[in-house]
């Protein structure tokens, strides 16, 4: 592996030297922009380096060049702390045996310890309270917002070990929009998509549909799914904006099991449909939003058979809701002063069952949570002040008290000092609640305390750019199966110590040659599956006229994919290669290659995931802009 590094790390100053005389200008992303303007961790929108904890944003640009269907691969490669399994060439699935589990910082979102959001409301399947990784497209998402650390502040459960907003399209250009993108990959894998954005006057609309399949690299594991998206926003003068979108997702995959014991007929049909209302006004001295929102999901499994066994005599069944709204408005009394003020509800539940007669794991169950915050950021000189109090009551714990504060210091011109101190929480979900032998209904929230240090640097020019950050994290009440005199019950008995360190870098070479990366390392108390010791990212994007040139490198050591007595971890490196070709300023044309090293290696236990892939495909842009 170190080998292989130093060879990419080498190839990389290789290629400085070669173009050192090449200055053709080019619109190359900085994935590191320190005052880029971000609304999660404030609601509204503030300048990165104003907010005290720490926060990792991938813009539009970054997500096209990816050309992915899902946002999942990008978030795995570029946010530091974060990773998150996979077991084929394309899909995640649920249930047992599926991917898609999102890691940050030893936080396992497949417990509902990390947060999806999409325009700040939440979205996860609210009976097993985990993220649905194949309803997140990468189309509809304009940027994304990833919050490091504990965000229950302002976002409330399951935020405990961090947040990923998903921010939808907002079209701001008068005119029309049309793109169209097709691509074919190994393993009988397909993938298209078709957008069209229009802007007049005061109104803006965006649709946009999406398909993908593949037959998968083993027997038995083949994935399709077929999205639709549509937003649209009105302005009403010109202080206030009312905006409405809606999105449905369909996906089957299949399960092939363990390569050593193969599972049969197992699979998943899954929809999933979001819908959210927005009404916002900004006034200068005073800006807000009320934001109503509904998320469903309809699931239907068949838990599948080994050999020698039988089919299963009925398929899992499940449905689940969740409804709400959250308001908020922000004032600006004084210079360098703002004060926000906020009101979430949400009402939730679903049903499972498998034989509907006598299988019946949770009937129509409703629960309901409230909460009211208030968050106040103070500027004076060059230090931003922010500290925030929520009060949460939930219909089966009462009330939950969750503080955050912390300071950002512009030390000089190109350096900027954080320091947070945050609270998080978990509400106990249906399943753990409610389900199987092991429920109980007098579980409380699990609890975490985050302290983040970060440093940010400038150097060279601003053509280098550097952020550190260093963090602990305690977590106690944790959920876990004890057993008491013989009777095995989920209780509040855990407790954990995380703490690691996080490095993300950014270095433009040339105007059209760009060398980034991130590093992270975690050190867990407690040992979890899919969370990697250490995990380095680099990539080079050189653009050399109409073509672009990008060489990326994943390395990741000590991923446990069991724990216990005997634990297994796989260690692997990644090497990926993309040329794009753009003709004109409407066509584009790619050719990737992916584990070009033929790397063997597991994210999952006894899933071996694909060796060499090669992707073509082409995207066509048109648009007609009026000014």
């Amino acid at each position: 592996m170190k080998k292989v590094l130093i060879s990419f790390i080498a190839m990389l100053f290789f290629l400085s030297g070669v173009f050192s005389q090449n200055k053709t200008p080019s619109s190359l992303s900085d994935t590191t922009k320190l005052d880029e303007v971000v609304v999660t961790g404030s609601r509204i929108p503030v300048s990165r380096s104003w907010v005290s904890s720490p926060i990792s944003v991938i813009d539009r640009q970054l997500i096209e060049n990816s050309n992915e269907i899902s946002i999942i691969p990008v978030l795995n490669r570029q946010i530091p702390g974060l990773f998150i399994t996979s077991r084929g060439v394309a899909g995640y699935g649920v249930s047992t045996g599926s991917a898609g589990t999102i890691n940050i910082r030893g936080f396992s979102g497949s417990s509902g310890r990390v947060l999806i959001l999409i325009d700040g409301h939440p979205q996860y399947a609210t009976i097993y309270g985990h993220p649905i990784a194949d309803a997140y497209i990468s189309s509809e998402i304009e940027r994304v917002e990833v919050s490091r650390g504990a965000a229950s502040v302002l976002y409330g459960s399951n935020a405990m070990g961090g947040a990923i907003n998903l921010i939808t399209k907002k079209i701001t250009q008068n005119g029309y929009n049309l793109k169209m993108n097709a691509a074919i990959k190994s393993y009988g894998t397909q993938q298209y998509s078709i957008s069209n954005s229009l802007k007049k006057k005061r109104f803006s609309g965006y649709l946009g549909a999406n398909f993908e399949s593949t037959d998968g690299h083993r027997p038995n594991s083949e994935y399709n799914s077929l999205n639709g998206f549509a937003k649209a926003g009105y302005k009403i003068g010109d202080s206030w904006e009312i905006t409405g979108n809606v999105s449905l997702t369909n996906f089957y995959a299949e399960n092939p099991g363990a390569e050593t014991k193969p599972m049969y007929e197992s699979w998943v049909d899954v929809t999933r449909g979001m819908a959210g209302l927005s009404i916002s006004n900004d006034y200068g001295m005073t800006s807000g939003s009320l934001n109503l929102f509904h998320n469903w999901g309809v699931h239907k499994i068949n838990d599948g058979y080994y050999e020698g066994g039988t089919p299963q005599p009925y398929l899992f069944h499940s449905t689940d809701y969740m409804s709400g709204f959250n308001l908020f408005q922000a004032f600006k009394p004084f210079t360098g002063t703002t004060i926000t003020g906020g009101i979430d509800l949400m009402y939730y539940g679903g049903n499972a069952y498998r034989n509907p007669e006598t299988e019946i794991y949770a009937d129509h169950i409703k629960l309901n949570q409230k909460a009211s915050y208030l968050f106040l950021q103070q500027k004076l000189w060059k230090l931003m002040m922010n500290a925030g109090l929520r009060v949460e009551n939930h219909n089966l714990y009462g009330n939950k008290w969750v503080p955050q504060t912390g300071f950002s210091f512009e030390a000089t011109k190109t350096t900027n000092l954080k320091l947070s101190l945050s609270k998080g929480f978990r509400t106990p979900n249906m399943r753990e609640l409610y389900m199987y032998a092991v429920a109980n209904e007098d579980l409380l929230p699990e609890e975490s305390i985050s302290y983040d240090l970060s440093m940010s640097q400038k150097m060279l020019k601003n053509k280098l750019v550097a952020e550190l950050s260093l963090y602990y994290t305690e977590g106690s009440n944790i959920i876990e199966v004890v057993a008491i005199e013989g009777v095995r019950q989920n209780r509040n008995a855990g407790e954990f110590a995380n703490k690691g360190v996080e490095l993300n870098l950014s270095y433009r070479i040339l105007d059209n040659l760009t060398v980034s990366g991130n590093y992270s390392h975690l050190n867990m108390s407690n040992i979890i599956t899919g969370a990697p010791i250490n995990k380095l990212y680099l990539t080079t994007e050189y653009k050399p006229g109409k073509f672009t040139i990008s060489v990326d490198a994943q390395a990741v050591d000590k991923l446990y994919l069991s724990t216990g007595n005997d634990p297994i971890t796989s260690n692997y490196v990644l090497m990926d290669l993309k040329v794009n070709w753009s003709p004109n300023n409407w066509s584009e044309f790619f050719i990737k290659g992916e584990n070009l090293l033929n790397t063997e290696y597991y994210t999952m236990v006894g899933f071996p995931m694909p060796g060499i892939t090669l992707t073509g495909g082409l995207s066509l842009n048109i648009k007609y802009i009026r000014e």
